[in-house]
């Protein structure tokens, strides 16, 4: 049986990626220090503590075959604030996990962002796009996918770096509801309050994807690595869905699906605002993404799209899992 380790193990995405990965049939090696906001926990896969600035926390991992590490200090707005404490998780434990990993010929893969790309000078973007990271946040990941290369390039075993895009999507665990405050989950929140408040000026644009898509990915990235034990060979895999669309796009269509889905309801009000992170966040009203090559490599179609799923996000949660849905 394959060993799949997994940082930041009880965080929004690792918290609906765990049980997938035990459903595919790999033995898991779960660690978090649970500093996040989730805190996602099943008694089945249990999550055991264990902070990645201290080297000695790396010791549940020795007999993994591939790591996947998500543990981050997410957010733009977090790593402005504590450049120096983000740093110590996104750069510098990562660098000893790479070094870890190594050392132990066991393949990483490192959760990166479409952040690190900047405004780029050729869209659309595509898995060779080089990085150019603008602020603290895309700086951070840039560098997390420099050091993986460097590691892999003088190691034992390979590597994989997953750009995400904006990742979208809720679940609940037992009774709690487990949602990320990206835009369009912010969007279904507000609209229960009647209006949409959409960030100056509206017209950046993003790709989104379905946390079910990008858990997908991620299996299959595990497979991948667990194919080629010893190949120490670096791979880059768009995790984006193609589906891009400016902020007021995305209000246009919560609105005009809320109209759907609550027929006796006012209608939507969208209010553009200030934006609180105007100076640092891009505001290129162009983007588009090639996932071409992630698709052939890993065989994963992206299976939601946003007409189906913003009605289902405004409609509410998503069913609670069952206890024993990992094992299923």
């Amino acid at each position: 049986m394959v060993v799949v380790g997994v940082t930041g193990a009880a965080g929004y995405i690792a918290g609906r990626l765990n049980p997938a990965l035990a459903r595919a049939g790999f033995d898991l090696r779960l660690i978090d220090d649970f500093s996040g906001p989730w805190k996602v926990e099943r008694p089945e896969l249990p999550v055991h503590r264990a902070d990645l600035r201290d080297p000695e926390s790396l010791r549940r991992l020795t007999d993994c075959d591939v790591i996947l590490h998500l543990a981050a200090v997410p957010g733009v707005m977090a790593c402005v604030e504590d450049p120096h404490g983000s740093a110590e998780i996104n750069v510098a434990a990562s660098e000893r996990l790479f070094a870890f990993g190594q050392e132990r010929a066991i393949a990483v893969a490192f959760a990166s962002s479409f952040a690190v790309v900047g405004i780029p000078a050729h869209l659309p973007i595509t898995e060779a796009t080089p990085a150019n990271p603008t602020h603290e946040y895309a700086r951070q990941k840039a560098d997390g996918e420099r050091l993986l290369a460097a590691a892999v390039g003088r190691g034992r075993a390979g590597g994989a770096v997953l750009r995400m895009s904006n990742v979208y999507g809720r679940y609940q665990v037992g009774e709690r509801p487990i949602v990320k405050g990206n835009v369009l989950n912010e969007f279904a929140r507000q609209a229960e309050g009647g209006a949409l408040r959409v960030n100056a000026p509206g017209t950046q644009r993003r790709d989104y994807i379905h946390l079910e898509d990008v858990v997908d990915h991620w299996v299959a990235v595990a497979r991948f690595l667990a194919r080629s034990p010893g190949a120490a060979t670096m791979t880059m895999f768009n995790v984006a869905s193609g589906e891009a669309a400016s902020v007021l796009e995305l209000a246009d269509r919560v609105a005009a699906a809320w109209r759907v889905v609550r027929p006796s309801a006012a209608p939507l009000r969208i209010d553009v605002v200030p934006n609180p992170r105007g100076s640092i966040e891009l505001l290129a009203p162009e983007f588009a993404v090639d996932r071409r090559r992630t698709e052939q490599l890993l065989g994963v179609p992206c299976r939601h799209s946003l007409a189906v799923e913003i009605p289902a996000l405004l409609r509410g949660p998503a069913p609670a899992e069952s206890p024993s849905a990992a094992h299923r």
